[in-house]
């Protein structure tokens, strides 16, 4: 985003945390969060480094990247912020609600409790939002009371290159299939489900495996319930892996599984869509703006195995079927690409600042 608008002419000054990768032609300011910060990303203390940094710059406007890191922002400038996702605002205040599709469902409610109320501080403060689909509009709006006119949505893009897709290819995807989960939420983005569903089909697909990419604190208990389902030699746990080798396994891969439970969008699906794999999706939603089911790619209803089962099978058996969906996730590329992002940002700015 930083370099496509200075290729524009636009002056950037971006403040990250130390560590970052700096962009050329871009002015760079590293900060720290502090050493113990108990939020994802450490969003909390970097607000407050953020907060520190902007103290020192003049700006016609100023773009948190993730709206919540304005919480401690009280500058005069004009400040927007990009909404990536919605679950806190969907937090329930029972607890129980989480136990049925949570291990650390106690865990999980506290912090969801904690974060709700302080993104909510954040987000109001901002004199306007974007977010990556309307299903996250939409919910922050109505959760947080926020007018729903102060929200764009921006579909974040990717320039992806379609890879085509051979028999050779197809035929040692099929006939060693593996199915490819790729994130870090592991439970939010349906793992345990794709973990039963594997158990069901490996009757009829013996030779299955189901590949997992992604760090999570919770990644032990997901090991656990692999074993307690007598699944774990169909199951590789391969942890983090380097964005440059991410493609090899959507390549190998038969078919791309994320059954979310709640997902603001699914850009990895782009990633998927690109190396010519078809997808399952959950239907939830800004999956459901990206995915249209039976085209290119399927939806499954949330935290229903049966319904990811038979859309795997599907997919592994019907090779007519595979082929579209391929073809149309490589048409799908074209409608979220990079440049249009930047226009519809910059857009977005002069509207913001007007």
């Amino acid at each position: 985003m930083a370099k496509g608008l200075v290729e524009r002419g636009i002056e950037v000054v971006v403040i990250a945390p130390v560590g970052a990768q700096p962009i050329d032609g871009v002015g760079w300011i590293e900060v720290e969060p502090a050493r113990w910060d108990f939020t994802h990303g450490n969003w909390l203390s970097l607000s407050y480094a953020f907060a520190r940094a902007l103290k020192t710059l003049d700006a016609d406007i100023i773009h948190f990247t993730d709206a919540r890191e304005a919480f401690a922002y009280h500058g005069k400038i004009p400040a927007v912020g990009t909404l990536h996702d919605d679950y806190f605002a969907r937090h329930r205040w029972w607890p129980w609600y989480y136990r049925r599709d949570y291990v650390d469902w106690i865990q999980r409610w506290a912090y969801y409790s904690i974060v709700t109320l302080l993104e909510r501080k954040a987000f109001r403060k901002l004199t306007a939002l974007t977010a990556n689909s309307n299903a996250t509009a939409q919910t922050i709006s109505k959760r947080y009371h926020i007018a729903i006119d102060k929200i764009t949505t921006i579909y974040l893009g990717l320039d992806l290159t379609p890879q085509p897709v051979d028999e050779e290819l197809e035929r040692e995807r099929l006939e060693n299939p593996k199915l490819l989960f790729v994130g870090g939420n592991m439970q939010r983005k349906g793992l345990p489900l794709v973990l039963r569903a594997l158990k069901q089909l490996l009757p009829s697909f013996p030779n299955l495996r189901l590949q997992i990419l992604g760090k999570n604190q919770n990644l032990g208990k997901m090991q656990h319930l692999a074993q307690k389902l007598e699944i774990q030699e169909h199951v590789d746990f391969l942890g983090w892996v380097p964005p440059d080798r991410v493609n090899d396994y959507f390549r190998r891969a038969a078919v791309f599984v994320m059954p979310s439970l709640m997902e603001g969008f699914g850009l990895v699906f782009l990633e998927a869509m690109a190396a010519g794999l078809p997808v399952i999706g959950g239907n939830v939603g800004g999956t459901r703006e990206l995915i249209e089911d039976g085209v290119n790619g399927m939806l499954v209803k949330p935290g229903n195995v049966e319904n990811i089962s038979f859309q795997v099978d599907q997919m592994l058996r019907e090779k007519v079927v595979r082929n579209r969906i391929i073809q149309k996730g490589f048409d799908t590329l074209k409608r979220y690409n990079h440049q249009t992002t930047i226009h519809h940002t910059l857009e977005f700015y002069k509207a913001a600042v007007a």
